[in-house]
């Protein structure tokens, strides 16, 4: 955390570059690298922290204070290094004995085609969305398959180099823009079973034999939960930035009160926007440490519980953009300026919200199943 907190000046100091330039400077990752930060997920018997998701989340919080790009990437960093640890150890000593500070990227939405080779995978298609693709040495591409026992769908994560796959520079929007989301190409990339994870594999713990001394992963929680807390940390650093700036005298346009500090509306506005930040690291902090408390003795919350879970990271999500729009009303149309980090803020905090994995609509839907007894799938991706 000291280290996380140390980076915020210099972070802050690259952002609007960084939100230019659609990926992160070099100084940011060089930053970043050097501080340990692409390491928090990976295990320490390759050099990492393998931090737990509390401590990933309290991280990412602090790091969107100076950027909240940087501060997604280092979340995507310890969920792919979370996925690759479930090789076996000589897959993993391929990505880490030169270098632990080595990160993947990826994501796990099943995307272009895959079919069997020698002891493998040939996947071809294209892989949208994956963000740090610019500075992971690693990528993992989600991709189906049909299982010859059950019949049924499998689902897994392929590991491949990065400089295997071609880039479409296709992250052209409104926020997050230095996250560098840009789309994966793979043609004919072939990929041995021995770094392919299952997701049906890891949500049941299997790979535990393979490393029983580990803290077990819940899919999707111990990822996800770290990119909740950039919009955590993004209403946060906003907050603070508001408050700032009215109690340094700034005068209303009001036929009132001459400061925006002494109108009731903006009180009761900031106290508003405060709590609701209060209540999404309170759920956020639940979450994590709940998830946290499974993961130490092996296990997996349940069904029930993890639809819970997922309601309180897209609750907290919720709460963190109601709290910026609320902030925004007190700091003035002023604030949506080209250049100003308020608008950075909003278009960040607009854009992370909308993630597919925080779709309140969808976790409401998963709770209530749960709620009312309704039956919930048994889904590795739940």
């Amino acid at each position: 955390m000291e280290a996380a907190r140390s980076l915020v000046p210099l972070l802050a100091g690259e952002a609007a570059h960084t939100d230019t330039e659609r990926r992160l400077t070099a100084e940011s990752v060089s930053a970043l690298r050097k501080s340990g930060m692409f390491r928090l997920g990976t295990p320490t018997a390759h050099g990492g922290h393998r931090g737990d998701v509390r401590a990933a989340v309290e991280v990412c919080e602090a790091l969107a204070h100076g950027c909240a790009a940087s501060s997604w990437i280092v979340a995507i960093a310890y969920g792919g290094n979370l996925f690759a640890s479930q090789l076996a150890d000589d897959e993993r000593a391929t990505l880490w004995k030169d270098d632990p500070d080595a990160f993947v990227c990826g994501t796990a939405n099943p995307s272009g085609t895959a079919h069997r080779s020698a002891g493998g995978w040939t996947l071809s298609g294209r892989w949208p969305w994956i963000s740090g693709i610019h500075h992971a040495p690693w990528t993992l591409l989600g991709f189906a398959w049909r299982d010859d026992e059950s019949g049924g769908p499998e689902r897994g994560l392929a590991l491949v180099p990065t400089h295997s796959l071609a880039v479409e520079d296709v992250w052209h929007v409104a926020g997050m823009r230095g996250t560098g989301s840009n789309t994966a190409v793979a043609e004919e990339v072939y990929v041995p079973d021995s770094r392919v994870v299952s997701l049906t594999g890891m949500a049941n713990g299997s790979y535990r034999q393979r490393h029983p001394d580990e803290p077990r992963i819940t899919f999707h929680l111990s990822i996800n939960l770290p990119l909740v807390a950039t919009a955590v940390g993004i209403a946060a650093a906003t907050l603070d930035r508001v408050v700032e700036a009215v109690t340094g005298g700034r005068r209303a346009v009001s036929p009132l009160h001459d400061l925006v500090a002494e109108a009731p509306s903006h009180q009761m506005n900031v106290v508003d926007a405060a709590v609701l930040i209060d209540t999404a690291r309170l759920h956020l902090l639940r979450a994590a440490d709940r998830v946290d408390a499974e993961a130490r003795v092996g296990r997996s919350p349940e069904l029930p519980e993890r639809a819970r879970l997922r309601m309180d990271a897209a609750h907290a999500t919720r709460c963190a953009r109601e709290a910026v729009s609320l902030l925004l009303d007190s700091a003035g149309a002023s604030s949506f300026a080209n250049g100003s980090v308020l608008q950075r803020a909003w278009r960040d905090i607009e854009t992370a919200s909308r993630h597919a994995a925080f779709s309140v609509q969808t976790s409401k839907e998963i709770y209530g199943r749960a709620l009312l007894g309704a039956g919930l799938p048994v889904s590795p991706v739940l």
